[in-house]
C-alpha cells in the first residue's frame, strides 16, 4: 500500500507541474530550438539548455545563487527552493544574561545582497518542507539547478529521482549538482567541481575558475600558518551545536564526528584535533558525555537558530557545561549565521579562519578577522565596502570588530 501511495503521488506531482507548464511549453521548447549549450552534470549525464539562459529556478539554499552573483548572472534567477533566501531572522535578548545577543536581522548572504529575492515564486518553506513542483514550474524555467546535500532536497536517492522525474516529465531540463554533504569525509573539493559546472552552464568558465582557485587559495593561506604545529600541540576542539531540539530530545548539544566537513575543516585547515571521535554528523550527546569530553576550544555555529557563547556561560539550561575547560577559559567563539547550512556555502573560509585563529591565537596575531571578512566579500562577490559591511552585519559577525578579533 505505501508503494502504490508513492507512485501516486509522483503520477500527481507530474500531472501538475505538466499542467502549470503546459500554457508556456511553446516558450520552453522554442528557447530550446535556438542555439544551445552541452553541460554534464554530477550524476554524469549531458544537458542541454539555451546557450544564453534568461530564466533559472533553483532548488538550494543559496550556494548556486552565490555562484551565479560572482558570475553576474543573478538577475536571471526566477523562482527558488528555498525560503531561507527569502527571511530574516530576529533574536531577543538571551533570557537571564547580562548582555544581549543579537537581536537585529540576520539574513542569508544571498538575502542581504539582494533583497529582492524575497519577492521570487518559493517552492518550499522549511527544511524537510516538500517541494512544490507547480511553483518552480509556473515560473517557466529554462533550467532547474538542484543541489543535492542542502537541507532543502537533502540526499535520499528516492526524493532526489523523484525530483529531477518530475521537472524532466514536465519539459525542463535538470542539472543536478553534488555538494560536500553527499561526499561525506571528502573534504570541500567538491564545492569547486560544482562552481566549474555552473561556469560551464552559464557560458563563464573562466571567471568560475577563479573564484574556484580563490577558495582554494584561502583554505591553503589557513593551513600554511598551522602546518608546523605538531600534532599533541594542536588543540581539541568541539564543533558543538546548541540547538533548542536537543534539549528537547533529552541531550544537552549535537556534535559532528570524523567522517563529516565539519571534522575536515578542524582536523585538515584549521589546525586542531577533533574531541568527539565518531563517525557520524548531528550525534546528540548529554552533559556527562560533553564534559568527558572537555574540548580545549569549542565551536557554535548556526544550529537551528544563533547561539552566543553567553549561552554556554550564563544561561540557566546549560549550567552543568560550565563546568567544560573551554567554558571556564572563555574560549567559546561563535561562527557566521549561516542560515540552513547542511551543505557548505561560498563563505565557509569564514568559519575557517575563525576556527583558526581561536586554536592557534598567536600564529593569527597579525591578521584581524574582521577585516579579512571585508576583504574575502568584496572579491568574492565583486562588491564595495558598504555592501561587504552589511554582509558582516547579516552574518552577525560585527563581534569580531568589536573584540578586534
Amino acid at each position: 500500500m505505501g508503494k502504490r501511495r508513492r507512485i501516486a503521488a509522483v503520477l500527481l506531482a507530474v500531472t501538475l507541474a505538466a499542467a502549470c507548464g503546459a500554457a508556456e511549453r511553446g516558450a520552453v521548447a522554442d528557447a530550446g530550438s535556438g542555439p544551445q549549450r552541452a553541460v554534464t552534470d554530477m550524476r554524469g549525464l549531458e544537458v542541454r539548455v539555451p546557450a544564453r539562459l534568461t530564466r533559472v529556478a533553483t532548488i538550494d539554499d543559496g550556494f548556486v545563487e552565490s555562484v551565479m552573483t560572482r558570475l553576474g548572472v543573478i538577475e536571471t534567477l526566477v523562482a527558488v527552493g528555498s525560503s531561507s533566501q527569502q527571511r530574516t531572522w530576529p533574536y531577543p535578548r538571551l533570557q537571564g544574561s547580562s548582555r544581549s545577543a543579537r537581536s537585529d536581522d540576520g539574513m542569508g548572504t544571498m538575502r542581504a545582497l539582494h533583497p529582492w529575492i524575497a519577492g521570487l515564486p518559493c517552492a518550499s518553506r522549511g527544511s524537510g518542507t516538500a517541494v512544490s513542483y507547480e511553483t518552480i514550474a509556473a515560473a517557466r524555467p529554462e533550467v532547474v539547478i538542484l543541489r543535492v546535500g542542502d537541507c532543502t532536497l537533502g540526499t535520499a536517492t528516492e526524493v532526489v529521482g523523484r525530483t529531477t522525474a518530475v521537472f524532466e516529465a514536465a519539459g525542463i531540463p535538470v542539472v543536478l549538482l553534488r555538494s560536500p554533504t553527499d561526499y561525506r569525509g571528502q573534504g570541500l573539493e567538491t564545492l569547486r567541481d560544482e562552481i566549474m559546472i555552473l561556469g560551464k552552464l552559464f557560458g563563464k568558465e573562466a571567471e568560475a575558475a577563479a573564484l574556484a582557485g580563490e577558495l582554494g587559495e584561502a583554505e591553503r593561506e589557513i593551513a600554511a600558518r598551522v602546518a608546523a604545529v605538531p600534532e599533541p600541540a594542536r588543540p581539541r576542539a568541539l564543533y558543538l551545536g546548541l540547538s533548542s531540539t536537543a534539549r528537547d530530545s533529552g541531550g544537552a548539544a549535537y556534535v559532528w564526528g570524523k567522517a563529516t566537513a565539519e571534522s575536515w575543516m578542524l582536523e585538515q585547515v584549521a589546525g586542531a584535533r577533533n574531541a568527539f571521535q565518531g563517525a557520524s554528523a548531528r550525534v546528540l550527546l548529554n552533559a556527562e558525555q560533553l564534559l568527558a569530553l572537555d574540548p580545549d576550544v569549542i565551536f557554535l555555529p548556526t544550529s537551528a537558530g544563533y547561539h552566543p557563547p553567553e549561552k554556554l556561560y550564563e544561561a540557566p539550561y546549560y549550567r552543568e557545561l560550565r563546568m567544560l575547560r573551554a567554558v571556564r577559559q572563555r574560549r567559546v567563539f561563535p561562527l557566521a549565521w549561516t542560515p540552513m547550512n547542511c551543505a557548505r556555502r561560498l563563505e565557509y573560509p569564514i568559519d575557517l579562519l575563525i576556527m583558526a585563529k581561536a586554536a592557534h591565537p598567536g600564529l593569527f596575531a597579525d591578521l584581524a578577522v574582521h577585516e579579512w571578512v571585508l576583504r574575502f566579500y568584496q572579491r568574492t562577490y565583486r562588491i564595495g565596502e558598504g555592501q561587504a559591511l552589511a554582509l558582516r552585519r547579516a552574518q552577525w559577525l560585527e563581534w569580531t570588530a568589536d573584540t578586534d578579533f
